[in-house]
């Protein structure tokens, strides 16, 4: 560590804690997305659209706030990519010419980021381990 910098403020643990948190709302947003992959009908109308978790990311300069290091959510965005359009003259929300606009979830696409999101937050999990574990190590050394 060098000492009287930015450095002595940051650490690993509170690096991946912010990574814990943005791989957490991501997750919920993917979740929800497959969950409502079948929505046709949303309370403000038309099919349920995919969410998107949009990711920033901040690298560590001498300047830097240290609430703002690290990654975050940036903000939750809406996909405006076409719905799927599915003839279903039956369907309670089918239009006039007897299809159904569904959602623009790819369910499989969702699943791929969820696996991916999870890895992500596995990793940060073990900084902090791994973080906490020298720091007992050292802690130790300390003692003798």
């Amino acid at each position: 560590m060098v000492h009287g910098t930015m450095f002595d403020t940051i650490s690993a643990t509170d690096i991946a804690v912010g990574g814990l948190k943005t791989q957490r709302v991501r997750m919920n947003v993917i979740a929800n997305n497959i969950a409502n992959s079948l929505t046709t009908r949303t309370p403000r109308g038309g099919a349920f659209r995919r969410q998107m978790a949009i990711i920033r990311g901040d690298q560590l300069q001498p300047a830097i706030n240290p609430d703002r290091f690290g990654v975050r959510v940036k903000a939750v965005k809406t996909d405006y990519s076409p719905l799927r359009q599915v003839y279903e003259p039956g369907h309670p929300d089918a239009d006039a010419n007897g299809y159904v606009n569904y959602p623009n979830v790819d369910v499989a696409v969702e699943m791929v980021n969820l696996v991916a999101a999870q890895r992500a937050y596995d990793a940060n999990v073990a900084v902090v381990v791994s973080d906490k574990r020298m720091r007992q190590k050292a802690l130790d050394i300390l003692q003798v």
